[in-house]
């Protein structure tokens, strides 16, 4: 018996994998959509800067005042000083009521003695991260990348998320164009989150200026490509409706004719009978979350697109769309130092051709001639 032996422990499933095969077979069975699970591709946590705090505030609470939480209070108490800082400090535990650490909840009453550590305003400074990138072209003045889908393009406040910055920072050991700002070295231009394709830095604020320049005048050529919702009636056309932040949701972009001029051009590549389309999109603007809102408002949302698109209904259980198809596929600017055109392209990444494919055939393709 001290021979025998053990039976072997199953392998732990590894943290953040997700059993695919039985997913799909229980969505089978309870004909339900699949949820939508935020693109799960994304690179590391970037460290984040220090926080410092810039000026240390004290104040004893007013007789007169009611007792209420933290958050509520302490900003009112403090003239001059914004409720975002105040509640930034609250978060970050620099904020003590009696000489104890408070959070937004905690109760302050008449008499409390507050001292509040009052973190800096100032916009995060991007660290160098190593990290995995795809070189299109390089040279002493800019870089361009295959921006993967789920990257930023930049810092963003209170966010501790990878970026291209943070990436490109340690590619090039620092050599960004510092004009950008602390937050956005080197950055002309921006990808949303996930979207794939071309993405162009400047190295030096010379290149900076001069590439600024020409998506401010509108000479940079942009071309995306889109799997979007049943097939345009038509083959090309041109979409010009303003954009403006929406009325009510403000995460989203909407159609408003009191917006910013905004115009896209497009054509169709592929057919999948009716129920889809491969779109090219020439945006002739540079408005945020432009081809989205346009293409959804001429009645096809691009496939994926869960904040302009309905997909989570049962029509589209099974289609493999983990993100918004839309890729940069091609980028012609000229360029700031030798004043020659530079073209760059990529091909769409592997997510993007899968559903390509599982539309042509479950639908069937019919491709149109493209334009010499």
């Amino acid at each position: 018996m001290a021979n025998q032996k053990k039976p072997k422990k199953p392998k732990p499933t590894r943290k953040g994998s997700r059993p695919q095969a039985r997913t799909v077979k229980a969505l089978k069975r309870k004909d339900k959509p699949a949820p939508h699970i935020p693109y799960a591709a994304r690179p590391a946590k970037a460290p984040l800067e220090e926080n410092r705090p810039d000026e240390i505030v004290t104040t004893r609470v007013p007789e007169e005042v009611e007792a209420a939480r933290a958050d509520k209070i302490v900003s009112t108490l403090l003239d001059g000083v914004s409720r975002s800082r105040v509640q930034k400090a609250l978060d970050l535990g620099m904020v003590k009521v009696n000489g104890v650490a408070a959070d937004r909840r905690t109760i302050i009453k008449p008499g409390d003695h507050i001292e509040v550590a009052l973190p800096s305003p100032g916009e995060p400074t991007a660290r160098p991260v190593k990290m995995a990138l795809e070189v299109l072209f390089e040279d002493a003045h800019l870089i361009a990348i295959n921006k993967p889908a789920g990257l930023l393009t930049h810092p963003v406040q209170g966010s501790d998320e990878v970026s291209v910055v943070h990436g490109l920072l340690h590619y090039t050991k620092g050599k960004l164009a510092p004009a950008g700002g602390a937050p956005r070295p080197g950055v002309v231009h921006r990808l949303d989150r996930e979207t794939s394709g071309v993405i162009v830095l400047a190295k030096t604020d010379k290149a900076y200026h001069a590439l600024v320049a020409q998506f401010a005048q509108r000479t940079a050529q942009k071309e995306y490509l889109a799997l979007v919702d049943k097939a345009p009636r038509l083959l090309s056309g041109i979409i010009e409706a303003k954009i403006d932040r929406h009325r009510t949701v403000r995460v989203r972009m909407a159609v408003r004719e009191d917006g910013r001029d905004a115009v896209t051009e497009w054509r169709v590549e592929e057919k999948y009978a009716t129920d889809a389309a491969l779109v090219r999109a020439f945006p002739h603007t540079g408005r945020t979350h432009q081809i989205r809102v346009h293409l959804a408002h001429l009645g096809h949302a691009i496939l994926g697109d869960r904040t302009y698109g309905k997909f989570d209904i049962p029509t589209y259980t099974g289609w493999p769309m983990p993100r918004v198809m839309l890729h940069a596929h091609r980028l012609t600017l000229t360029h700031p130092q030798t004043g020659k055109p530079l073209t760059i392209s990529v091909e769409p990444p592997k997510d993007f051709k899968e559903l390509q494919e599982w539309l042509a055939k479950k639908f069937g393709r019919k491709a149109y001639l493209l334009p010499a």
